[in-house]
């Protein structure tokens, strides 16, 4: 009887392994993974791409006094308009002037010591040259005249310090603006750092906004940038490239670039105002050959033996499958690599080059472009 079952038992365990092995397969086949990923220089998106950002002042600074003391007067308020130099503050200055007078008063006293012990030691000199008196009588004075040049050398640094406190009394604008915000009233004591007014230079607007990484390699090619705040609706601002970051965010892999414009004539940008800035990018018939920028993550080399040899991963639009394409690394920079062998418009993996294989499906997560 055990004969019988044994073949029975060992084929049905084979099948089951069969089976096993075979289902094992097909889910290894339709393994679908999700990936980040890019279009590579799609300048037509870049076209029609808008940024937003918020307008914010050229230059602002919190304004303080570098003594303490007590304000007594503050001429400007909010909404102030200020030109360099305009007095912002003052503070009872009785202290600081009453200072300096002390000091002169005294780097006098010692002036006049100074020239009767000048006086002394020529006396004492002409003495000892006739053995009236001892050398040491001599020396005595040249040291008290050397102390007293110390003393005068001493009380004017301090005299100096004094009228420069002295100076500091009054707080005056660094620049031409607007007062943003006040921070002390009038009589009230204040400490040396205190802010005391903030000042805004709104002659010309900043605004930072967030560039994909795919496009930031074609900030050389902007020819020109407009921006539109909803509280100015129909008017297009011209504006240009201030800076660029070095660093992508490393949720959004997106740069931050600063756009400076001036205020438009008959209008005023406030500070705080939200927009959307649209780039205009042309580029040279000969950029191809310089190469397409792609993220570093997006290049790999399959073989440890060539590793000349580097490819990215080439998303197909219709089925999203990847297919490995050759690469050639022309250069690189803190952005990434510039490469030739791709098409601008491509979409190409930004993420886990080394986990892919040919032919796999993937889906696009959001983090790409």
């Amino acid at each position: 009887m055990l004969t019988a079952k044994f073949p029975v038992t060992v084929f049905a365990l084979t099948a089951m392994i069969v089976v096993a092995g075979c289902k094992e397969e097909q889910t290894t086949q339709i393994q679908v993974r999700p990936v980040l990923s890019t279009v590579v220089a799609d300048v037509d998106a870049v076209r029609l791409a808008s940024y937003p950002g918020r307008a914010k002042a050229v230059r602002e600074v919190n304004i303080a006094f570098e003594v303490p003391g007590k304000v007594l007067a503050r001429p400007v308020d909010v909404g102030s308009q200020v030109e360099a130099g305009d007095v912002l503050a003052t503070l009872d200055s009785d202290p600081y002037a009453a200072r300096v007078r002390a000091l002169e008063g005294q780097r006098n006293a010692l002036k006049a010591n100074l020239t009767n012990a000048k006086i002394e030691l020529e006396r004492r000199e002409q003495l000892v040259k006739n053995n009236h008196i001892a050398q040491a009588r001599v020396d005595d004075q040249i040291a008290l005249v050397r102390a007293t040049e110390a003393n005068i050398e001493a009380t004017q640094g301090q005299l100096d310090e004094a009228r420069l406190n002295l100076g500091y009394t009054t707080l005056v604008a660094p620049f031409d603006g607007a007062i943003s915000a006040t921070y002390v009233e009038q009589f009230q004591n204040t400490i040396a750092g205190q802010p005391i007014v903030r000042v805004l230079d709104t002659s010309r607007i900043e605004m930072e906004v967030a560039v994909p990484e795919n496009f930031i390699n074609l900030e050389p090619f902007v020819e020109g940038i407009e921006v539109e705040f909803s509280s100015l609706p129909g008017l297009k601002i011209p504006a240009q490239v201030a800076h660029v970051g070095n660093e992508a965010s490393s949720a959004t892999r997106t740069y931050p670039v600063t756009i400076i414009m001036e205020q438009p004539e008959g209008d005023v940008i406030q500070p705080g105002m939200a927009g959307r800035a649209t780039a205009k990018v042309h580029l040279p018939d000969s950029w191809s050959d310089q190469g397409i920028h792609v993220p570093s993550s997006a290049v790999f080399s399959p073989n440890q033996k060539s590793p000349d040899e580097t490819f990215v991963w080439v998303i197909d639009p219709e089925d999203l499958t990847v297919s490995a394409t050759p690469v050639t690394v022309n250069a690189f920079n803190d952005r990434g690599f510039l490469v030739s062998g791709l098409e601008a418009g491509m979409r190409i993996a930004t993420a886990g080059a080394n986990t892919l294989k040919d032919g796999q499906k993937v889906t696009l997560t959001t983090g790409g472009e």
